[in-house]
């Protein structure tokens, strides 16, 4: 079809069915026509921001750097979208003199893009295999997962600058480390751009979208695995051989002081590692910080928005679907980046310029220490006979916190008082709710095996690094298996979100919850089916997956929804007198009926029920009913 006849014809389809003409519908990236808006409804009001004298503006190039950046040349007014990033990479390759490699990984986003990593290193090899026979730390950056959250691109984007070009003061740090940098990990979303990106942010101007092209929030699928995205995140994970792995982003929720933060897992899945960020990393990262001018802290949210006087909780021992648990459960040291949204956009990158530089420093000067650290966490998941998979609040500890001044204002909004936001800070002591009990604890099977006819979730459990064996031929084996019971629909985890999800389901998927009763078949396991050993590198990542109670197993995010029926179901006219027999046969059986009916009002009211209460005491009941397909061996 030539040009001209498409139009005619698009413009005939739109005059049949009353729509506005080609030419006045909203365009890509963002489809918003914002003219029939009021001034009102196209401004952020956000609260005044509090004092601040910052020395980090030293750290932004001169005008006539040719290596300036977007945010740096427009006043931080602007960031670079996909392309005017891998064409400014690709500028700062060529003038490294050889210590920056661009390369895309394995899988294209969902709507077609390449995704970009960047390798900085002094070594001649770049691959894989070259850094990791380096005996240099390599750290691992990610952003914009969110694209709107862009401001750790644009702060590595100058610590790679300063690193290899100009007068280099920053040369050294490559010296010690190696650095990987996927600039972009969310490019659809970076690519649906408008000045309607982030309603809670103070810069820039434009912004990409929270998700990708299948609307995946992509820090919820670390465990799942559905976006090719996060896939290649993983795919980083499992080539090199990782000492520090951050994840960059913005928080907004509440008005403090504290424009920096970020956070480990504390005593979850890596403690050693966590007491080394706390031990070796923190003094100087934070001295560095305050140094410039900044203000630092734990990343936290408050437990209620309104009240600051109910204290926060701060991201600690959470679930592995988000990225830096999921580094925490595969033993490689991660945190949190939160640089505060509220905050102007300049504040937020040199805030992370300086928190990156002084981790960088850091670790390439403590290498030691730190792999020993990172061994003592596998050799302590590797000997766990009972693993934690959850934790839970312990008692509140109460600590020193800075807000903003604040007081309540009737809303004619909200019908309810509104907080209301100052730039006076105002200290509380607040208590503190993080979960440092350990809840669901398992115990640590020696195989697990997953038929072949599962192979969505072989295949995802592969896309992990996750060692495993392929049966050549049907095998009988022993195995513990589960009946589930209790089952409920699940919500996902949006602690921060305040709408409700209406319609069930998170993430593509329909979450379910359940409790398990074991017992023990010998299952016969076609070919092809793979059999899963816990004692390796990522044996108790396998656990967390493949425990169907676990909150992030491939069961929860309901991958095996489909064996949650009875496949076959009785008529009544064959029921009713068979089930006479079964008692006039069975006066052990008639006992616990009439006691069934006695305990139970609902049971004894319910025709059906008795039917079906009769029916799962009969050979003829689908064995396999509620029973998760994947068996374990202790």
């Amino acid at each position: 079809m030539d040009h001209l006849s498409s139009r005619v014809l698009l413009a005939g389809l739109f005059a049949t069915s009353s729509l506005p003409l080609y030419a006045a519908l909203p365009s890509a990236p963002g489809y918003i026509d914002d003219s029939g808006y009021g001034a009102a409804a196209r401004t952020r009001i956000l609260p005044a921001m509090f004092e601040q004298k910052l020395t980090s503006t030293k750290y932004i190039a001169k005008a006539d750097n040719p290596l300036i950046t977007l945010a740096e040349s427009t006043g931080f007014k602007q960031t670079s979208d996909y392309h005017q990033t891998r064409a400014w990479l690709q500028k700062l390759s060529d003038a490294s003199g050889g210590a920056i490699a661009l390369s895309d990984l394995p899988e294209n986003s969902a709507t077609g893009e390449p995704m970009l990593l960047v390798t900085a290193s002094r070594e001649a090899d770049k691959s894989p295999a070259g850094l990791n026979k380096s005996g240099k730390p390599t750290i691992f950056v990610e952003a914009e997962i969110h694209p709107g959250e862009a401001n750790g691109k644009d702060a590595m984007f100058m610590l790679l600058r300063d690193m290899t070009t100009g007068d280099k003061p920053l040369a050294g740090v490559l010296d010690k480390v190696n650095l990987l940098f996927i600039p972009t990990v969310n490019i659809d979303g970076d690519l649906r751009r408008s000045p309607y990106g982030r309603i809670n942010q103070n810069g820039p101007e434009v912004t990409g979208w929270r998700v990708n092209g299948l609307n995946y929030n992509l820090n919820r699928d670390f465990t799942k695995l559905d976006s090719a995205e996060i896939r290649n995140v993983a795919w980083v994970f499992n080539q090199y051989d990782l000492s520090f792995f951050a994840d960059t982003h913005s928080t907004d929720g509440a008005m403090y002081p504290y424009d920096s933060s970020y956070c480990h897992n504390g005593n979850g899945w890596s403690p050693a590692s966590s007491q080394w960020m706390d031990k070796v990393m923190r003094g100087p990262v934070y001295k560095a910080l305050e140094g410039d001018g900044h203000v630092v802290h734990e990343c936290i949210s408050f437990n209620d928005n309104q009240d600051p006087t109910q204290g926060y909780y701060p991201y600690r021992t959470d679930l592995a679907r988000f990225s830096n648990q999921y580094g925490d459960i595969r033993n490689v040291p991660s945190i949190l980046i939160e640089q505060h949204a509220l905050h102007p956009y300049e504040t937020q990158v040199l805030g992370n310029y300086v928190m990156l530089k002084a981790m960088f420093q850091v670790i390439g000067d403590n290498a030691d220490s730190l792999k020993q650290a990172i061994t003592k966490d596998r050799e302590r998941l590797a000997a766990q006979q009972q693993v934690t998979l959850t934790w839970k609040p312990g008692e509140a500890q109460h600590t020193p916190f800075t807000v903003g001044d604040y007081r309540y204002e009737e809303s004619p909004i909200t019908g309810k008082k509104t907080i209301v936001w100052s730039n006076k800070p105002k200290q509380l002591n607040v208590p503190i709710t993080d979960n440092s009990v350990p809840d669901l604890v398992v115990k640590r099977p020696k195989q697990y095996v997953v038929p072949v006819q599962w192979s969505e979730v072989i295949a995802r459990l592969k896309s992990h690094g996750i060692q495993m064996k392929t049966l050549d031929k049907a095998t009988p084996i022993e195995v513990t298996l589960y009946r589930m019971g209790d089952i409920k629909l699940a919500g996902g985890f949006e602690p921060d979100r305040a709408a409700t999800n209406e319609i069930p389901g998170y993430e593509g998927h329909l979450l379910v919850s359940g409790v398990g009763k074991p017992f023990q078949r010998l299952q016969t396991y076609p070919a092809g089916s793979v059999v899963i050993d816990t004692d390796q590198p990522l044996g108790v990542l396998a656990v967390n997956l493949l425990t169907a109670e676990s909150p992030d197993s491939f069961w929860s995010w309901g991958f095996f929804n489909s064996t949650l029926v009875v496949a076959e179901e009785p008529e009544e006219y064959v029921m009713e007198p068979m089930a006479r027999k079964m008692l006039a046969e069975d006066p052990k059986l008639k006992a616990e009926f009439e006691q069934k009916l006695k305990d139970d009002k609902a049971f004894a009211k319910d025709a059906q029920a008795r039917l079906q209460w009769f029916y799962q005491r009969t050979p003829f009941y689908d064995v396999n009913a509620y029973v998760y397909p994947v068996g374990a061996v202790y």
